[in-house]
């Protein structure tokens, strides 16, 4: 009986391992705005928020949260940077009477969220 209850549990705890080896990257970030910014059309008031971010290969689903509550959703672009931030960085473009964030950059790490629409491609 023993012995069918270890085979048992090394058989849960295999499954375990390999579903959480092919399910994507969950990673959460404290996302601090110093001034509003506009994400997917909503504006973002200066301040600081929590974004969640799921990889799934080259994009990732993003959400932005203040407290609990879901501000916004988004879907973004992995980016590879050359060099490693020392500090989180966000980066907005002008377009606009409110900026838009088009960038996320993490301190220590050499990926980043991009959220450059494909309009911008279709320029070139």
């Amino acid at each position: 009986m023993t012995r069918t209850l270890a085979r048992v549990a090394l058989f849960v705890f295999a499954v375990t391992l390999s579903i959480s080896a092919f399910a994507g990257s969950s990673k959460t970030q404290t996302l601090t705005l110093l001034h509003d910014a506009q994400l997917n059309g909503t504006t973002l008031p200066a301040g600081e928020y929590t974004l969640k971010y799921d990889t799934s290969g080259p994009t990732c689903q993003v959400k932005i949260l203040k407290g609990k509550k879901e501000i916004v959703s988004a879907e973004g672009q992995v980016k590879q940077l050359a060099t490693k931030p020392t500090r989180d960085q966000v980066v907005v473009t002008k377009d606009g009477a409110v900026p838009t964030l088009s960038e996320v950059d993490f301190r220590n790490s050499t990926q980043a969220i991009s959220f450059e629409s494909s309009m911008a491609d279709a320029g070139k």
